[in-house]
């Protein structure tokens, strides 16, 4: 987000007065192009158990996602993502992608309201064909450097409405004037958020792209100097998808589905997924389902195992099927199901043996199987003395990406950010806590 050799709008020289100041961007800063005022129309989980059960009953009951504000950088640092058009008529991946996204938000049925703002000295309001021919073309006037803090405040303090998401792209580059405000990096970001008061509702999603880069390069600390005739390497550019829970999960899962982007999803609630026992799938050992009328209905959205014998020679195992299809791809990778699924009871010893993926056999079954998209294998040796509950939990953790895409020295050009993990902290503080993305309850009892 910098563009140097150009005096930047704020004035303070300490780093944190810039979420102290109004800076380049007021609370009344939207403005067009060509200079009159230009306005926004007002838009019109807990820990326990029961979390995931709430989620599920508040989707039920979500807004409708009324309108959609896409705010695109246009500083110095991001003309190499967006070069003039080549003699060759070569583009960058950003030009693709980018262009093909802002035609999915001005096409989206459910969503008459869409806005487009050019992030310049301020926020300035665009049509589609404007800022998608500033995509395809490039840049023609790189704007002077914006600050991501003031940024933020700006966005929340306008922008942030009831059934609305905020998608920003930019490299967020955080290049503050003065180097010591740099360890205050989460602090900025965490304020800048809050700026308007406290959002119980607030919710970011952070998708992480790379794209092929021509253009001068500008590290966010100026003394490691710069880099003409850009990039032998690839780099990374984001999308933040700022908004209230709901919104910003219906806006993920209408648009935001390719699971080629790096995800992290934070403060986002989702339903609880659908999810049964199996007891025809991979199941060993003395036992059968509990629940009550099981034999006349439909095995698939079977709870109680009820467990005649169990022993280290004779274990019990049982699958779980799960539905993922509408969770975030960050949450359906087997990598990150294998290490974050994990098992609670009492009374027993029931542990988790492994989580699997659908295959096209499974797909073709004629089993309940073929609803299920995810499957948890189970194991037990112990009998538990009277019914005991057992839950599958799905732990809510960072993924490993982000600390692999972070540098402390940017100097040298690569598919890295300044400070990346530091920025993502300020935006974790700022978010309700959710340390888990559902919890599926089941029931243990003896055989009668």
């Amino acid at each position: 987000m910098r563009y140097p050799n150009s005096l930047s709008c704020l004035l303070p020289a300490l780093g944190l007065s810039l979420l102290l100041l109004p800076g380049c961007y007021s609370r009344s800063d939207i403005k067009e192009e060509g200079g009159k005022a230009g306005t926004m129309t007002e838009a019109v989980v807990g820990d326990g158990p029961d979390a995931s059960s709430a989620a599920s009953e508040t989707a039920a009951t979500d807004q409708p996602l009324q309108r959609v504000n896409v705010l695109l950088e246009v500083s110095g640092s991001m003309e190499g993502f967006m070069p003039k058009t080549a003699a060759d008529g070569g583009n960058t991946r950003f030009q693709q992608q980018v262009a093909q996204f802002l035609s999915e938000v001005n096409r989206m049925p459910a969503v008459k309201q869409k806005s487009f703002f050019l992030l310049k000295d301020k926020p300035y309001a665009e049509s589609y064909a404007a800022m998608s021919t500033t995509v395809r073309a490039g840049i023609r006037q790189p704007a002077k450097s914006t600050e991501l803090p003031a940024v933020l405040d700006t966005l929340m303090t306008r922008y942030y409405q009831p059934g609305t998401v905020n998608v920003l792209i930019s490299d967020f580059i955080y290049s503050p004037k003065n180097t010591g405000a740099i360890p205050y990096i989460k602090t900025d970001i965490t304020d800048a958020l809050q700026r308007n008061g406290a959002q119980s509702d607030l919710a970011v999603s952070v998708y992480g792209f790379t794209s092929d880069f021509r253009g001068t390069y500008y590290p966010a600390l100026v003394a490691g100097g710069k880099k003409a005739n850009c990039c032998d390497t690839d780099i990374p550019y984001y999308y933040w998808v700022i908004g209230p829970t709901n919104a910003v999960r219906q806006f993920d899962a209408a648009l935001l589905t390719a699971e080629t982007a790096r995800q992290a999803h934070f403060g986002v609630t989702y339903p609880r997924p659908a999810y049964s026992v199996l007891d025809k799938f991979e199941n060993q050992g003395s036992w059968y389902y509990g629940d009550a009328g099981a034999s006349k209905r439909a095995a698939d959205s079977y709870r109680v195992v009820a467990i005649s014998e169990a022993s280290a020679q004779q274990p019990v195992e049982f699958v779980v099927g799960l539905d993922l299809q509408n969770l975030p791809a960050q949450y359906r990778e087997l990598a990150y199901l294998q290490q974050n699924l994990q098992v609670q009871t009492v009374d027993t010893d029931a542990k988790l043996l492994g989580v699997t993926a659908a295959t096209a056999q499974t797909r073709g079954s004629s089993g309940p199987q073929s609803r299920f998209t995810h499957f948890a294998k189970l194991r037990l040796t112990k009998v538990p003395p009277a019914s005991r509950p057992l839950v599958l939990r799905l732990q809510n953790q960072r993924p490993a990406w982000v600390s692999q895409w972070t540098t402390k020295n940017d100097a040298v050009p690569a598919a890295k950010t300044f400070a990346l993990s530091g920025l993502l902290d300020g935006l974790q503080a700022s978010v309700p806590a959710q340390p888990t993305i559902f919890e599926l309850p089941l029931t243990l009892q003896p055989a009668k």
